[in-house]
């Protein structure tokens, strides 16, 4: 079989949306949709009916037992901006016997994973074997990001702008919590807690999430989980930004249902790094000591073990000593991988230089 790079479960990042979730959605920016966006639609139309059918079957048969889960441990946040390591980080800590991450299976259909997620073989047969954008191993059981679920359960995700670059879905794709609809915000914290009930019923563990947005967030998910801990990533800039492009370039342009004029990507990206730091320094001092450890992407890279062990220590986290044959298994079968190269020319370089002086300078990379 090929690479089934032009599957729609390449291109679609929100496809866990009931129909009705959809209608609300496409209200809200006018129902404009661009001409050659247009298949695109259909199929989110087509998985919004079926979401529709197992979601009420969902409801029917496990509601029940969803509904009566306790949340014991506080989940454990990798943070971080896109394509900062945070998806590595994650594959590294779902190896933790103690640990549980959400699949692509589940991501991708949160509303009716815990019904049918036998379904999840048939979701390989069409995912693509590696992510378009790193060529990172892909199927349903991966670790996978917690935002395409709650976008899709809520309709309240910065992912929302991907899907509409020029009507920007305003109000509701904000990275700012503080600044989205009180109902809305209300919504969102509704499908974060009941995702993260699903999850602890399927697997009876602790969670650990992984959600560049998130980074922006930190304050309300203490919040919701005082007792949370967060592990934040950075990496270098000059290699973020080439990074960021590429991620829309091959990933979420393929899930626009609106084309945007050029510069828009790049705008946003630039705009984007500055407000996720920005957020994120607005609430570190609300974070519990011992609930919090930074680590550079390039330390996790040339000293993994000793990189995780520092987490494992900083935030009382049990389990390293299970997890270091692991790891090291693990880190064995990838040696092979080799990311993308990222070639800046000077005058991107100073744009970049320019607009996030600020994290250069606090994380110690040079200018």
């Amino acid at each position: 079989m090929g690479e089934r790079g032009d599957s729609p479960l390449t291109q679609q990042i929100i496809q866990g949306m009931t129909l009705s979730m959809l209608l609300r959605v496409l209200k809200r920016n006018g129902f404009r949709i661009d001409t050659a966006c247009l298949s695109r639609l259909g199929y989110l139309v087509a998985m919004g009916v079926l979401n529709h059918v197992y979601g009420a079957c969902e409801s029917l048969f496990n509601a029940r037992r969803i509904q009566a889960v306790r949340i014991e441990q506080a989940p454990v946040f990798i943070i971080g901006h896109w394509r900062s390591g945070t998806t590595h980080l994650h594959n590294l800590l779902s190896l933790d016997d103690n640990l549980a991450a959400p699949s692509a299976y589940q991501a991708f259909f949160p509303r009716h994973f815990v019904f049918t997620h036998t379904a999840a073989t048939l979701f390989d047969l069409f995912a693509p074997r590696k992510r378009p954008m790193d060529n990172v191993v892909f199927g349903s059981d991966v670790p996978q990001e917690d935002e395409f679920a709650v976008a899709a359960l809520s309709s309240v995700s910065p992912y929302l702008r991907v899907l509409f670059p020029v009507t920007c879905d305003l109000g509701y794709a904000e990275l700012d919590p503080l600044a989205l609809p009180e109902g809305a915000l209300n919504r969102w914290k509704d499908s974060l807690t009941l995702f993260v009930k699903k999850l602890t019923l399927f697997y009876g563990k602790r969670i650990v999430l992984k959600s560049p947005p998130h980074t922006a967030r930190v304050g309300i998910l203490l919040e919701m989980f005082p007792d949370a801990k967060f592990i934040h990533i950075v990496r270098n800039p000059y290699t973020v930004y080439m990074s960021t492009h590429g991620l829309w370039r091959d990933m979420f342009a393929n899930a626009h249902l609106q084309l945007p004029t050029p510069g828009v990507v790049d705008e946003l990206i630039l705009k984007w790094y500055v407000e996720l730091f920005r957020l994120f320094e607005r609430d570190r001092a609300l974070i519990p000591k011992g609930s919090l450890y930074e680590v550079k992407y390039e330390d996790l890279e040339a000293r993994p073990l000793e990189s995780l062990q520092g987490a494992y220590q900083v935030l009382g986290l049990s389990g390293f000593a299970g997890l270091r044959e692991r790891v090291t298994q693990y880190l064995e079968v990838i040696k092979g991988y080799r990311k993308n190269n990222h070639d800046l020319d000077d005058d991107a370089k100073q744009k970049v230089a320019r607009h996030w002086k600020r994290t250069f300078q606090q994380y110690g990379y040079p200018l």
